[in-house]
């Protein structure tokens, strides 16, 4: 943090209020002024640094995406609306997990051998998103099944999806050095949220207003257009070669090579058994939520887009403050105090059954889970070689995924035989209980503590 510069006469010792007088003024144009600097910053690209203009790629490529991501968030109220099923809901939560688990590793492997990886993770997400524009067509050609033919098309977009998935966490790491991440990765999520509070509520209106389901196809189609603007930002990025890692290390994709993974760094088998127990209770909830909100309590797409809106709201002012205290007080500690607060949210939404006090739960849920979040994403950065970053980001996301896959299917199974709130509450108990992991078998690796914190 920046100093105030002090005066150069120095106050007169009585009275105090003349030490206080003269520097409370000065304060609110200050923070105007930096206020004005990072807009300009965000919106002019900075000249000469590579790792400069690389950071504010990353940044701008936010503004295209978020209204994709706005859009996004109505697949679910689009599938309902669509009359898909609760199994065929709880399949568009569960399958593109499994299709994670199946083509992550080939993935990585291609992503990997390739000494120019931007290419194939930059086409991967162009074909993901034109997906979006044939899902704006689809009703004009499909009569019969609609529900079926949108899933179809969800899960093909995974599919295509999955060189970018592979590969992009390997980007990040290469353009953002280690001692600024948490502060960048705070800043590209709060740019994120504030694109999202904006959007989502348009598009809400907008499918309430609209005769179904001629909103849900302006919505896809101009969600498509605007996000064309986050390829243009990353092809822009300058990337060094990758490093390949030599035949001996690469291996067969088979068992072997995945246990020689695992025998090399504990760090990294902790922070994937930690991070499963944690996530169990949020997969199994995961569908549950829209059902809940449009089947039992009633909501509208106009309140699920405030729902959105405010949590996204209260995830940039979370993401602010812990990039901060990450800064200060490392990944380590914040990750061990935030997360048992992965519990709050499933469990106060059973507890009350109404749709004002999720609104509050929501509130509350977003300004701590930035902190789970933050400092999760830089630990793991850590304990994953260089080298082998594709290989062991995709091996973590193949693990997560296989219970991403099974768990939303046991919960719709469990909720369609013992009603949703019971469900609700088991999901937010395990979350609670998965936390406990991370200080029971902490992952050991050096905090990033910034010395200006």
């Amino acid at each position: 943090m920046s100093e105030r510069q002090q005066p150069a006469t120095p106050p007169e010792p009585e009275p105090k209020r003349d030490v206080v007088h003269p520097v409370l003024p000065a304060r609110q144009p200050i923070r105007w002024q930096r206020v004005r600097q990072q807009v300009n910053t965000l919106l002019r690209c900075p000249t000469g640094d590579v790792t400069e203009q690389n950071i504010w790629y990353l940044q701008r490529m936010l503004l295209w995406s978020g209204v994709m991501s706005a859009v996004a968030s109505f697949n679910g109220n689009f599938a309902v609306r669509l009359g898909a099923s609760n199994r065929l809901i709880g399949l568009l939560s569960s399958m593109p997990a499994l299709l994670v688990v199946l083509l992550m590793m080939p993935a990585a492997r291609l992503i990997e051998t390739r000494r120019k990886r931007l290419p194939w993770i930059l086409g991967s997400l162009l074909a993901y998103r034109a997906g979006f524009f044939l899902i704006a067509l689809m009703p004009f050609v499909v009569r019969q099944c609609r529900a079926e033919v949108f899933a179809a098309l969800i899960l093909i977009m995974q599919v295509l999806l999955s060189p970018f998935n592979a590969g992009w966490d390997s980007v990040l790491a290469d353009t953002v050095p280690e001692r600024r991440r948490a502060k960048v990765f705070a800043q590209r999520n709060i740019i994120l949220s504030a694109v999202v509070i904006v959007a989502v509520p348009v598009v809400g209106r907008l499918l309430d207003s609209v005769i179904f389901p001629y909103g849900y196809q302006i919505a896809y189609g101009a969600g498509f257009l605007l996000s064309l603007g986050t390829i243009y930002d990353i092809s822009k990025l300058q990337l060094p070669d990758a490093p390949i890692p030599t035949a001996r290390k690469r291996g067969r994709l088979s068992v072997a090579l995945v246990r020689q993974l695992l025998a090399e760094n504990d760090n990294y088998v902790r922070m994937v058994v930690n991070t499963l127990l944690l996530d169990l209770g949020a997969w199994l909830v995961s569908p549950l939520y829209i059902i809940y909100y449009l089947r039992h309590l009633g909501a509208t797409d106009s309140w699920v887009g405030t729902l959105t809106a405010i949590a996204n709201l209260s995830a940039m002012g979370g993401y602010y403050i812990w990039q901060k205290l990450i800064a200060r007080w490392g990944e380590n500690r914040v990750l061990k105090w935030t997360s048992p607060a992965c519990g709050f949210f499933p469990a106060w939404v059973a507890a009350w059954g109404a749709l004002p006090p999720i609104l509050f739960a929501a509130v509350i849920n977003n300004l701590i889970m930035p902190g789970v979040s933050l400092s999760h994403y830089n630990i793991l950065l850590k304990v994953c070689p260089t080298d082998r970053r594709p290989s062991y980001i995709s091996l973590y996301s193949v693990v997560m995924n296989a219970g991403a896959f099974v768990a939303p299917m046991v919960g719709v199974a469990l909720a369609d035989r013992f009603g949703v709130v019971p469900i609700l509450f088991l999901g937010g108990a395990m979350r609670f209980w998965g936390a406990l992991f991370f200080t029971l078998r902490p992952v050991r690796v050096p905090d990033s503590v910034s010395a200006a914190a």
